[in-house]
This record gives C-alpha cells, structure tokens and sequence, in this order.
C-alpha cells in the first residue's frame, strides 16, 4: 500500500503477519515492512552490518508510528520553529547548537534540556520509534511546505541496519504530506479494529484522522505563535478565545491560528517582546486593511520563480531577477527604494520602536494594503542596513503566502528560516543584481575585488560590505570564503558602507 506520492512525500507498506511472540500490546498486529519517501529519495533503504543484501525498507509495528504523528500533529501542522531556541536551517543542526548552548536567564539548566527534548519528541521520528530501528529523519512545517531532513540513525548492537541514504532535505507540499500522512493514520485504525485491538490507543475508533474532528484551537494558536495562551491573553487584554481572536483578527469560525497578519509575525518574533513592539503590530494590521495593495501581477512572478528551486539562496535570487526584469531596472541601481516599493503598493514606513535584532516587521492582505515597518536597531541606523531590510520585506511580501488572505513576516533570528533565506537573497539580488556586476565588467573571479572596485560597488548600489562581499561568493566570483570574510573586516566600518 502506498500513501502519497514517492516523488513528494510517501508512506509504503507491505503488511507482514509475523510468527515471533510480540511482548506488548501495541505491537501484536499492524506490522509491516515500512518505506518512507521524500523527493524520490527511499530513506529506509539499507543493509543490515555484516551482511551485504540491501533490503527496501524495514520491519517494524506501524501502530506506535501512527500513534506518534497522531500524539505530534498539533505540533507537526502549526510549530514551524523551536518556541525558546532560534532554528538553524536544518533541525538537525537546532538540536546540536541547542545543547551547546547555555540556558537564558529565566531558565535552569535542567529546564533548557527538558525544552529542548520536548522539541525533539514532537518533531523527530524517532521519538514514535518505540525502539523500531527507524531512519533517522525530521519533519517541520514551513508554511506551504513540509520540510522533510534526514541525517546519520546510530543504533547499538552488531546487526542494526546503515540506511544508505545518509543525510538529505527536501521541501514536500504541505497538503500533500498532510493527505498522505492521514491515509496511513487511518489505515493503521482500521487495521487494529480489525484484529480487535481497537482499544490500544483512543484515536484507533475514529473513520477519520483524530486531527479532523479535534482541531484544539488554543494549543495550535499556542504552538503556531511560539508562546503561551496565557502571554496571548495578557498582551491582547482579553480573557475568552472570541475575544481573543477578535483582538488578534483571526476569525471566528477559523481553526487556523495563521489566519491573520498579527499571528504570522508573531511567529518570526521571539517569545519576550518590549511592549512597544506589540502595539507596533496592532498598528501594522490596522495599515493592512486599507485601500491599495502589492501588485498581483509581480507576486505572480515572484512566486512561479521561487517554486522552480528547492535552495532558499537560488529561489531568492531567481525572483528577484524576475521582478526587477518586470521593473525595467535591468542592471541598475534603485536610487530611491521606499519611492519604487510604493510604486508597486506597499507602503514603507520607520518605527518609533527601538529593538536589539528585531529589525523589520511586514504585513499584507490580498484585499487591503502591505506594508514594511522598519524598526530601530544599530544595523536599521545605517543607510545601507535599513536599505536590505527594505528589500527583505519587499521580498517577503512578494514570496510569501496568504492564509485566509493574511500575510505577515518578520526579519529576527526567530524568523522562518527558509524565508529567511530566500529573502535576505532576494534582497541581495535585488539590490546588487548580477546584471549590474556583468554591465560593469565585474563578473570575472575576484575582479570586483580588486582596490577600489569593492567600495565603489558598495556605493554606487547602497549595500553593506557584508551584502555585497556574500553577493560575490554565492554567485561564484570570489575564490575563497577567506577572501570574502577579509572584504568584509576591511570595508564594514568603512564610511562608504554607512
């Protein structure tokens, strides 16, 4: 049986009757040699050590599986990143660089561990394994997407299987893996009440995916958001979920806590918030549902460009080179940002609010205004730092997706980390295109530079030695990261990167 599609996202099964004694009551039926897919890739393919047959997938109970992604689900749909702990690009690498760190000052170190596992229990496989010799291998939702990240399983004892797919990413569509993922939920149900096991675990009476009838609304808005009901409550002043959701603009017949511009940038914000900033956002939603908006025709452009590329830099850059070509800005410089971001219906504004990394705040409505809000931090206090953040949210806007018509974003170490990416290479693109580096003769391995070119360049387009010096290394025109990093000590502080 397979669920899904194996060049997306899928869960085949090939149902076994086993003949051994099985212990425990979960795993006296439903087993089944498992083969998880994603992008094409079969990441349980393996061979078991000392041997040299390569087997396709595993044997294991199924039912323990289900009931992990049924038990991590509300978690699974809406926690797209860590509550306490800024994400790394790859989940894997969150947990390494989470326990190395230090726990904050309102944690001890026995709570930071238990946050940490937590986080690990709701998003790793092997957390439902059950002590099934599974891949090792995360699953996080990142809007639109489910980002599906395999790495090394390490196993004790002498016949553990080597999965021959080591490491690996892949983007799945979200509604793919959900419909995938609920298939098997339900076939593992209907497995056990056949063979009368229907009281193992609560979910198993259900014809449908427990998710679909018990959407529990708070925990989502609670997991989505990155903080707890309760903050929610006492920053909003309300003290019911209508008024609540009133407050925040979702609607009342919603059970997606995504559903409005205040939530969505919530979720790139992290959990301790000056006040200032809080009411910053109840004014950004107000901008949002005014007249005007960003332009359909460019967010078409910019969406079919990023749908082309699995790489969050490459889909940056492909967008904005789209945009700018629908623009005519060919190679040029954009002299006056905030003008040409109005030009195409989003308004710009600065904000009052100071803020340590908390640098940009965006919003839009598919039947009102957009808008950037940029705050104040040491990089937004130079020309060329509140320039790229600009750009980010230009780009945010452009990329990103509704939900029930809302989008909202953020520029922190909280962010999306895929849209984090994505735009802060849209920005760079958008404001040092490669076009222009080519018109200019720049285009050829460390000419750009050469003393004097690399000021100029920062000058003439507005952008930050750090932009520009990461701009020449990703798109293959300096020859180390030494040489990228030695442009960076030199011109950073320089006047002409104010």
């Amino acid at each position: 049986m397979l669920f899904g599609d194996r060049n997306e996202i899928a869960i085949e099964i090939q149902p076994l009757f086993p003949s051994w004694e099985r212990g425990y009551l979960p795993e006296r039926s439903a087993w089944g040699q498992l083969t998880v897919w994603a992008g094409g890739e079969n990441l349980c393919r393996n061979i078991v050590e000392g041997t040299d047959h390569v087997r396709e997938g595993v044997n294991v109970p199924l039912a323990p599986l289900a009931d992990w992604l049924v038990r991590s689900w509300t978690f699974l749909k809406f926690e797209e990143r860590p509550q306490d702990f800024p994400p790394a690009f790859s989940p894997g690498e969150t947990l390494k660089r989470w326990g190395f760190s230090s726990p904050p000052p309102t944690s001890t170190e026995d709570q930071w561990v238990d946050l940490r596992e937590q986080w690990w229990s709701r998003h790793f496989v092997h957390a439902g394994a059950e002590g099934s010799q599974l891949p090792n291998f995360s699953l996080v939702r990142l809007g639109d997407w489910l980002s599906i990240d395999w790495m090394p399983a390490r196993f004790a004892g002498s016949r553990s299987p080597r999965f021959l797919s080591q490491e690996g990413h892949f983007l799945s569509r979200w509604a793919d893996a959900e419909h995938a993922i609920g298939e098997f939920v339900i076939t593992i149900a209907s497995w056990l009440r056949r063979e009368g096991l229907g009281e193992v675990y609560d979910w198993v009476a259900g014809e449908q995916p427990p998710w679909e009838t018990d959407p529990r609304f708070l925990a989502a808005l609670e997991a989505y958001t990155g903080r707890p009901v309760d903050s929610l409550f006492t920053w909003t002043g309300t003290s019911s979920e209508p008024e609540l959701r009133g407050k925040l603009g979702l609607r009342a017949d919603t059970n997606d806590p995504a559903g409005c511009v205040i939530t969505q940038v919530l979720r790139d914000l992290p959990g301790r918030l000056p006040r200032e900033l809080g009411e910053e956002l109840i004014r950004l939603d107000a901008a949002t549902r005014g007249k005007g908006g960003i332009d359909p025709n460019l967010r078409r452009v910019a969406r079919d460009a990023v749908s082309a590329a699995q790489v969050p830099e490459d889909s940056g850059h492909l967008a904005a080179r789209e945009v700018r070509s629908r623009l005519n800005l060919d190679g040029q410089p954009v002299d006056n940002l905030d003008r040409l971001a109005e030009r195409i219906g989003v308004q710009v504004r600065d904000s009052a609010v100071e803020s340590a990394g908390e640098r940009m705040l965006a919003g839009a409505r598919a039947d009102g205004g957009a808008v950037v809000v940029i705050n104040k931090t040491p990089r937004t206090a130079v020309s060329w730092g509140r320039r790229f953040e600009v750009a980010r949210g230009l780009g945010q806007l452009l990329i990103g997706s509704y939900r029930d018509n809302a989008l909202g974003a953020a520029s922190s170490a909280f962010s999306q980390t895929w849209l984090r990416r994505c735009s802060g290479a849209f920005a760079a693109e958008f404001l040092l295109p490669t076009s222009g580096l080519s018109d200019r003769g720049l285009d050829s391995l460390d000419r750009a530079a050469e003393p004097g070119r690399f000021q100029a360049l920062m000058t003439e387009y507005g952008v930050g030695a750090r932009t520009a010096a990461f701009q020449l290394w990703n798109h293959g025109l300096l020859s180390s990261a030494q040489m990228r990093d030695d442009l960076i000590d030199k011109y950073a502080s320089s006047a002409g990167s104010k």
